[in-house]
């Protein structure tokens, strides 16, 4: 490979001058977001090891299911929507779910995480799943809608993660939200 060389006199400048690239790395201090902030609380708690007693009332908002005039169970719900080989896989996440919310039973910050979780998943839901299936989707476009705009927004708001929460334990949120009300894939 030939080298070239190129002589430059006389030039005057008030920024950069080279005779190639110039690269520039930029490191600016963000606010932590609301999540990270949660994060945060909750390995301080963790590592404190406090209890609480009482649940978080937005948190216990979800546990109802004083929510909806729709008060069918799960396995109903899915039956209803041609998922019927969904039922046993689904009732185990539910379950999972609920014994993961019921383990940080003392952990207000673990509590409001899950409470977050909850909150995009049904208003991801009502905004982007619920108009489909009241439109009387089919079940493939019903199903890429709550992958692309409820588990993984939801996933992806976790940040770091400190729960450890995967797809599966999302999918589980969304099945114990649907058996308290929230969340349906009928139209009925």
């Amino acid at each position: 490979m030939a080298s070239m060389m190129t002589i430059v006199r006389d030039n005057t400048t008030q920024g950069d001058l080279a005779g190639r690239d110039i690269h520039k790395t930029y490191n600016a201090v963000r606010e932590p977001t609301a999540m990270a902030r949660l994060v945060e609380q909750y390995l301080a708690e963790t590592l404190a090891d406090q209890s609480l007693s009482a649940w978080t009332e937005k948190l216990e908002h979800f546990l109802s299911n004083e929510t909806s005039s729709d008060i069918r169970g799960l396995e109903e719900k899915l039956k209803c929507s041609g998922r019927e080989e969904m039922v046993k896989v689904a009732l185990l996440r539910k379950q999972s779910a609920w014994k993961a919310i019921m383990r940080q039973q003392g952990s207000k910050s673990a509590q409001t995480i899950y409470t977050f979780l909850m909150a995009e998943i049904v208003v991801n839901f009502e905004q982007s799943v619920l108009p489909l299936v009241q439109g009387n989707a089919s079940r493939e476009m019903v199903d890429t809608a709550m992958l692309d705009k409820v588990i993984s927004p939801a996933l992806q708001m976790l940040e770091s993660n400190p729960l450890m929460l995967n797809k599966m334990d999302i999918q589980g949120l969304v099945y114990f939200l649907a058996g308290n009300c929230y969340i349906r894939w009928d139209a009925c």
